[in-house]
């Protein structure tokens, strides 16, 4: 009887030792620093790429962030709710670097304007401006994948085509029934979804029928899970549109609507996640969301028609 109990305790033992050997640590080489720094609810920090920022991953719906029109190397980010508690947010740019960061709320944040160099993988921001009487952001220790090359796939496109596309598609009156939302007199929607090789064109229509100016902060795409369970954290994917049209058009004057293309990279997505639009307003309350699901993706409208 004891040598069968010593037998099964030494097999336990082994097995226990050779999970713990398949279970090794990251080694000091595969951990790099993550960029640290503040944002708050009334203030928006932006951050300066040296390449084009491709794809944004926010670990938190506390924390909103968006590109600038018409510039592809600046995100700026701001606080969606006051006094969240810490959370992440990982960038990939376009020539294949990958940034993370640790986010936390700081009601005066110690700078507005970082400058994120691309030789610079140890996590020291790199603040354009800094007020003197406020410390300089820590570092923490992350596992990164700098070094590791992201391949993307190519939009075979140039800007005059995209431009050409967008306009034609703007000008077209299709309606997808069923996506969208509206509140407090202005409609949000889908008027149509459009493909051309590897690039999904969103034609987005904002239709104020107030008597109160809708002036746009930003409009932004991210997939997300249709349903969380309680107590998990909320995972959701930024997406950077590659081309706006029109792009410089901000406001939606009452009595009025704004018809928008949006043109992003081909993709899909599962059909547990569904694609969120939101549209917030400036210094206002007028928040539209809406979700577009894989369905509705893969139903896209094929662009049968060519440049003269």
């Amino acid at each position: 009887m004891k040598k069968y109990i010593f037998t099964v305790c030494f097999i336990l033992v082994s097995g226990f030792s050779a999970l713990a050997q398949n279970r090794q640590p990251f080694k000091d080489t595969q951990l790099l620093k993550s960029f640290s720094f503040g944002v708050s609810y009334s203030k928006t920090v932006s951050l300066i790429f040296p390449s084009g920022v491709h794809s944004v991953d926010l670990g938190s719906g506390a924390v909103i962030a968006d590109k600038f029109t018409g510039v592809e190397n600046v995100l700026r980010v701001k606080a969606n709710m006051k006094g969240f508690p810490e959370t992440n947010l990982s960038v990939i740019t376009k020539d294949g670097k990958y940034y993370s960061f640790y986010v936390s709320y700081q009601e005066e944040p110690v700078s507005l304007t970082y400058n994120i160099e691309g030789a610079d993988n140890t996590g020291t921001t790199h603040p354009t401006t800094q007020a003197q009487s406020k410390a300089i952001p820590g570092t923490y220790l992350t596992a990164s994948m700098n070094d590791v090359p992201i391949v993307f796939e190519t939009v075979q496109m140039n800007e005059a085509d995209l431009n050409f596309y967008s306009q034609e598609i703007a000008k077209r009156g299709d309606k997808i029934s069923g996506i969208g939302m509206q509140k407090n007199k202005v409609r949000f929607d889908i008027e149509g979804i459009y493909i051309k090789d590897n690039v999904i064109f969103y034609s987005v229509n904002a239709k104020n029928t107030s008597n109160i100016n809708y002036d746009i902060d930003f409009i932004k795409f991210y997939i997300r899970d249709k349903k969380q369970r309680q107590r998990t954290a909320i995972q959701e994917t930024e997406v950077m549109p590659i081309f706006v049209y029109p792009e410089n058009q901000n406001t939606i004057f009452g009595k009025s609507e704004l018809n928008r293309v949006y043109c992003l990279e081909k993709f899909t997505i599962p059909d547990k996640k569904s694609l969120v639009i939101e549209m917030y307003e400036q210094n206002g309350g007028r928040v539209m969301t809406m979700e577009v699901k894989n369905k509705d993706i893969v139903k896209a409208s094929p662009i049968n028609f060519a440049r003269k």
